[in-house]
């Protein structure tokens, strides 16, 4: 009973990091509209690389869902975009992580350039034209140098996630 008490408060922390991460980037202005440092996808990246393939789903899943919430985008395009991006953004680093062949950085730029064309295929479904692809280049770009920063910030973590977790294993 104490484990599940303790699992389930570390995913509420992580959630509530996650959160509060993805609304002040939202603040953070970037030229380029639709595109994010993606700084919530650390939480995702920490949990996937501690083995928590169904934590880290609920969490992404809670986060979209909740952050809709917050910022009044919940069942808009832009919160679509985000859907279909974060799953298949999960689902590539997912099946990386577990390969071995990249580092933390290499996944993340996998997730964000994945999260980028899951964002383009519902936009295209959504407007009902092709044209927005001409936008790709530009955005899956950005979303490699995203991707390396939060890779970056991943590893850094990854030293200090486990500590946390060991202690905490008692």
């Amino acid at each position: 009973m104490k484990s599940k008490v303790k699992k389930l408060v570390l995913l509420s922390i992580m959630l509530a990091i996650a959160i509060v991460v993805g609304y002040v980037e939202s603040f953070i202005p970037i030229p380029v509209p639709g595109v994010k440092l993606g700084l919530a996808n650390v939480v995702i990246l920490l949990l996937l690389y501690e083995d928590n393939i169904v934590d880290a789903f609920i969490v992404l899943i809670l986060r979209i869902f909740l952050t809709g919430f917050i910022l009044g985008t919940f069942l808009t395009p832009t919160w679509y975009m985000s859907l279909a991006g974060g799953i298949l953004a999960f689902l590539i680093m997912t099946i990386f992580s577990r390969f071995n062949l990249f580092s933390s950085i290499g996944v993340s730029v996998l997730g964000s350039v994945f999260h980028t064309i899951g964002q383009i295929t519902i936009l295209i479904i959504l407007v009902s034209t092709k044209g927005v692809i001409y936008y790709f280049p530009l955005i899956a770009l950005l979303s490699i140098a995203t991707g390396v920063f939060s890779g970056i910030i991943c590893i850094l973590l990854r030293k200090r996630f486990k500590l946390i977790l060991s202690k905490n294993s008692n």
